[in-house]
């Protein structure tokens, strides 16, 4: 049986109207979207094939567009993708006015580029010749598809002179294709009549705009937004979706996931949407507010044991979630705060996009390295053999593979990294990228960054991994939205960060720097209802008179424990 928020969907789906479906945390948002999926299948799917159209569901990652693949049995009529694999698919094969609109970008970019020139003193000698070097590229590449036929391609590295172009290039384009072309848009809307896009809030402006703009006022068309905008992690999100266009708002007030307790503090954390335990949940937990003066060597699996396994009753320290909210603490109490160091720059982004790629052509190639290690050490042979360099001729050549790899996973343990990435190298394991061979060693920062990461022991970036692969109790908030865990502990520290988040103007309600304070609590809010079960929040830096009175008034005051040691 559909609940009401369900059937309201389904009717929004029925009569062609675009809405917004606001799922609090634990609410099963992603359970409305497949049913709503399978409303359209079950209703509509005689009228698709007819039509030769198909049902659009845009995912913000990979593994969310699996899921969903997974959960509707692989229907041919569902177009799941990632928005930029989607907004490729809709205008690729428009090549001509494709050309006119990547040469329209080009010529903005080398204007911007030739006024910032003109703005640079003759003492800026390195900024004056990269804006030089880039009004080059621009003009070659105008130049080059002016006068040649060339295929304009979507590509994860751009090549302006050889037609292609990148990410953010994508939207940009796209945008200026719906804008131009109204036919476009009608044959987009003609062969997929209904979009949903999943985790809206966390989806570029330009995005969500290009959808609303240009798509939503079509006929027999309909826009369904699935999210939350109180879960906003990215700073490239949307976050809410604009009022003026007047969507249908749907919200779930139901929390599946979470114990009455930690229900109750994250309906203090916001007002928008009050939550209650369904019948099916009848979950208690304990929820705890610790502040930590002397923070010498904390350790959090220490505090566990210390205190919260009896508390808990836990059977183990393990039995505990730990959500540091920035990578430097769990660089630090993993054992790899040097690696961290090196890319970060004091800063927090060696966690921070969603595949982890792209910080550097050499810790690029330490990953695949380290996707080598495993896939040997779990004898996924077959695979491993896809993705090394080695070429097996014969069983020799297999004995002497076999060989290496032995070495390869032993050596990873006790030595360097530069060790470990001539060992690859010279043998043949792996080979160089392109990026790696091209990496300018001249460039005095990129020298100071090579030289300091092999001269790091590789053993901290099997560390590193394993925390990418989360195999450890450790996660940051990029990489926990959507899970749950019975037994929570977040680490607060107002000193890891520089001005993004400052929890104790957050508690004490100083509204002064609004946006810092959105995002703090939209960060608080998602990773205190990560929790099933038990919550704990300990904040190791100060916190002022007020923000104490909140805090107690939030998790009563006999759960605020001062620890004073």
């Amino acid at each position: 049986m559909a609940s009401v928020e369900e059937e309201q969907v389904f009717d929004c789906i029925k009569n062609k109207k675009s809405f917004v479906l606001d799922a609090g945390a634990g609410s099963g948002k992603t359970w409305t979207l497949v049913q709503a999926l399978n409303y359209i299948l079950e209703t509509k799917s005689k009228e698709l094939k007819k039509n030769g159209q198909k049902i659009v569901c845009i995912t913000y990652t990979n593994i969310a567009k699996d899921e969903i693949i997974e959960r509707t049995e692989h229907n041919e009529l569902i177009n799941v993708s990632t928005i930029h694999d989607f907004l490729w698919k809709c205008i690729k094969r428009f090549q001509s006015e494709l050309k006119v609109k990547f040469l329209e970008l080009l010529e903005e970019k080398l204007a911007k580029e030739q006024e910032t020139l003109n703005t640079l003193t003759l003492r800026a000698v390195k900024e004056r010749e990269k804006s030089e070097s880039n009004i080059t590229r621009y003009k070659e590449a105008i130049n080059s598809l002016n006068s040649k036929t060339i295929k304009i391609n979507y590509d994860n590295f751009s090549n302006y002179k050889e037609g292609k172009f990148s990410h953010d290039a994508l939207i940009v384009i796209a945008e200026k294709i719906f804008s131009s072309y109204p036919k476009i848009r009608k044959i987009i809307t003609d062969t997929y009549p209904i979009i949903f896009v999943d985790e809206y809030q966390d989806t570029q402006k330009e995005t969500v705009a290009i959808l609303l703009n240009y798509l939503k006022e079509k006929q027999d068309f309909t826009l369904g937004f699935f999210g939350d905008k109180r879960q906003q992690i990215y700073d490239t999100g949307i976050g809410e979706i604009p009022a003026e266009h007047k969507l249908k708002l749907i919200q779930k007030t139901e929390n599946y996931r979470s114990s009455k307790d930690v229900i109750e503090l994250l309906n203090k954390i916001r007002s928008d949407i009050q939550q209650y335990q369904p019948p099916t949940n009848t979950r208690r937990g304990k929820i705890l507010f610790f502040h930590k003066s002397d923070t010498t060597n904390f350790s959090a699996k220490l505090f566990i044991e210390q205190h919260l396994k009896d508390k808990w009753k836990l059977y183990s320290v393990d039995d505990v979630k730990i959500l540091y909210l920035t990578h430097r603490l769990i660089a630090k109490e993993n054992g790899y705060e040097e690696l961290y160091q090196i890319h970060s720059k004091n800063q927090d982004v060696l966690i921070r996009n969603k595949d982890n790629r792209g910080l550097s052509p050499y810790t690029d190639y330490l990953i695949d390295i380290e996707e080598l290690a495993i896939l040997f050490s779990e004898k996924r042979i077959q695979q491993l053999l896809k993705n090394i360099s080695f070429e097996m001729r014969s069983f020799d050549s297999t004995k002497k593979l076999k060989g290496l790899l032995n070495n390869f996973v032993e050596i990873r343990k006790t030595k360097k990294i530069k060790d470990v990435i001539e060992f690859v190298a010279n043998n043949n394991i792996l080979v160089f990228t392109e990026k790696i061979k091209k990496y300018d060693l001249e460039d005095k920062e990129k020298k100071d960054f090579y030289e300091k990461l092999m001269n790091i022991d590789y053993s901290q970036f099997i560390r590193f991994y394993q925390v990418l692969q989360d195999n450890t109790p450790f996660s940051t908030k990029h990489n926990t939205k959507g899970d749950e865990f019975n037994n929570v502990l977040v680490i607060v520290d107002d000193n890891s960060w520089k001005q993004n988040y400052n929890f104790d103007d957050y508690f004490s309600n100083n509204l002064a720097n609004e946006q810092r304070h959105n995002k703090t609590s939209n960060l608080f809010y998602v990773v205190c209802s990560r929790a099933k079960i038990n919550l704990a929040v300990i904040c190791l830096s100060p916190l002022s008179d007020e923000a104490k009175l909140r805090i107690k008034e939030w998790f009563q005051a006999s759960n605020y424990i001062e620890i004073n040691t």
